[in-house]
Formats: structure tokens, sequence, C-alpha cells
């Protein structure tokens, strides 16, 4: 993990781009943040435009993509507009293009640690709370009188979350707690263990919720952080937020450049 935020920025990835071309890659990315500005009403958080076309171009050019997120898989869906395999739930949930969706088994503790999510945040408004399958949610992006309740009740939402086998996961605007076998560097784990091509991985993320997945490509793939400055992380490199169109510009070109070759 680089320690001193000195990762080298968007000038650095040249390199990346002509491995794109040379073979199959696969770009998996983060949502929120990433490839959707954040925006309090979580509902809003869609990409920019021209970053869901560029995603669109890169699929039907042939390059791989897979959306990894900690929302649920059809929320996530129902955002982006198009039809991509998602990861949904930190991994617990995976849609594939065309709509099926499938889930990985609970164990009876995970099954008994869900039960107890519904009530975690029982004390805040519910618009500031979001429940999911495997993991419970507080935000309190520009709401401040959330964050000041959080503070006050912090110790004890632990030691019940704790109890209940429960971790807890802080991200930018918010803490989550979820069931520990779900997280993005196992879901990335799972994408390698049945990934058929050899092509490059390259993963997207911004928050902390993403260095599980940075950790998990480690020596198997190049993890890039979207960042408006670098920081602790254990990314290979990182790209400011509005360097993420001008990523995906890139990537197009590379896979386009290849095709082209292909037919020649």
């Amino acid at each position: 993990m680089d320690l001193s935020g000195s990762l080298p920025g968007f000038e650095s990835l040249g390199g990346l781009f002509s491995s794109i071309s040379l073979s199959k890659p696969l770009l998996v990315s983060d949502y929120d943040g990433t490839l959707a500005p954040f925006r309090r009403e979580r509902g809003e958080a869609v990409p920019l435009p021209e970053v869901k076309e560029l995603l669109g171009r890169i699929i039907g050019a042939g390059g791989g993509v897979i959306i990894l997120s900690g929302r649920e898989a059809g929320e996530v869906f129902s955002l982006l507009g198009l039809d991509v395999e998602i990861i949904g739930c930190h991994g617990w949930q995976r849609r594939s293009p065309g709509g099926k969706t499938e889930t990985l088994p609970l164990s009876g503790d995970e099954r008994r640690a869900v039960q107890a999510l519904s009530s975690l945040f029982d004390a805040f408004p519910i618009d500031s709370v979001e429940i999911k399958p495997v993991s419970a949610a507080l935000h309190w992006r520009e709401r401040d009188e959330i964050k000041r309740r959080w503070h006050k009740l912090e110790p004890e939402i632990i030691d019940r979350a704790g109890q209940s086998g429960l971790e807890a996961l802080r991200f930018n605007g918010g803490i989550e707690f979820r069931i520990p076998a779900f997280s993005k560097g196992a879901a990335i784990e799972r994408i390698l263990e049945h990934r058929k091509e050899n092509g490059p991985v390259f993963y997207l993320g911004d928050d902390v919720t993403d260095e599980d997945a940075f950790l998990a490509l480690k020596g198997r793939g190049t993890g890039i952080l979207v960042s408006g400055s670098p920081r602790r992380s254990a990314a290979d490199a990182w790209i400011r937020p509005e360097e993420v169109k001008f990523f995906l510009e890139m990537w197009l070109s590379a896979l386009e450049g290849e095709q082209r070759r292909g037919e020649a």
C-alpha cells in the first residue's frame, strides 16, 4: 500500500492502453463516485451522458465491462441504463446481461446477522438509511444533523453490530455494516477465478470500500484510484474524477484500433 500519497497519475498510463490493444481486457468499475458523481439524493446519481455513451461504445467494441457496487444490482442497472454485467451488494448478487440475477448462499449465522440489519439504524430518519439484503448503510452526506446523531450513538451501534457478527465499513459520506464474507475484494477474486480470457484486468474505484479490490488485484491486474488528489491507497495509479471520461476515450480508442487491425 502506498503510504506517501505519491501514486503515479494519468500521464503514467500510456503503457496500460498498449496492453489493452494487444489482448482482451476487462474493465471492472465501482459506480458511485467513480462513474456517477455523488448526489445527496442517491436516486439521482447517474453518470454524465458522455461517460454512459463511452461505456456503451466500449461494450459494442467487444470490451469486457463489469460494474461492481455496494448498491443492489437492479438499482445500478436502473440508474446506469446499460445492459452490462453488474455485481451488487459487495459481491453477494450478480445481474448478468439480459437481467438474470443470482445470489450467493448464506450460512445460518449470516442469516441471523441479516436479521439484525433491519433495526440497526432505527434511531435515524428513514431517508438516511439504506437497508440492503446483506448490509445496511447510514448516509450523512450534506446532512450534518445525521452525522452528529451518528457520533452520539456510534459506540452503542458498533457494539450491537459486532455482537451480531457484522463488519463496519466507513465510506465517503456514511458508514455501512455488512456480512464480512461479502466484499469487493472477494468479488474480484471470484471474477478472476471464473475469467476465461488471459487479458489484463483493471479496476476503477474511489473509496475505502474499493481498497479490498485493489489489494485482490495486486500482481494480477491494475487498480486505479479515482480521486481529487492522490492518497494512501493500495491502487497502482490514480486519476481525477474529471479524467474518467478521457480514460474511457483512450480505452475505446485502443479497442477500436485492435478491432480494425483484426479486420485488415
